[in-house]
């Protein structure tokens, strides 16, 4: 029984050694995008504020803050669907 369980143990170490390694790029990724995206919104709010009323209004109209939304989160999106990807391939599984 004593001879399994080592095996075992030999077996999973590299396999869990590679999860926590994908793990921690992946939490070190994704602060980083949180950080850049947490950033970059207030200086957007930043210059919008320099604008006329008039203009942000219009803008509103127009769609603007959707459309501000939609390209921050696809921004978000490709990080870390890239951030996955290269999990992946850390660990070793698929192509």
């Amino acid at each position: 029984m004593g001879g399994w369980l080592g095996a075992l143990v030999t077996l999973a170490k590299p396999v869990l050694a590679r999860v926590l390694l994908a793990l921690g790029m992946s939490v070190v990724t994704i602060t980083g995008v949180e950080m850049s995206i947490g950033a970059v919104k207030p200086m957007i709010v930043a210059y919008i504020a320099g604008a006329p009323s008039a203009a942000i209004q219009l803008a509103g109209k127009f769609g603007c803050w959707t459309a501000l939304g939609l390209i921050l989160g696809a921004i978000t999106f490709a990080l870390a669907y890239w951030t996955l990807t290269q999990s992946v391939k850390v660990l070793g599984v698929g192509s």
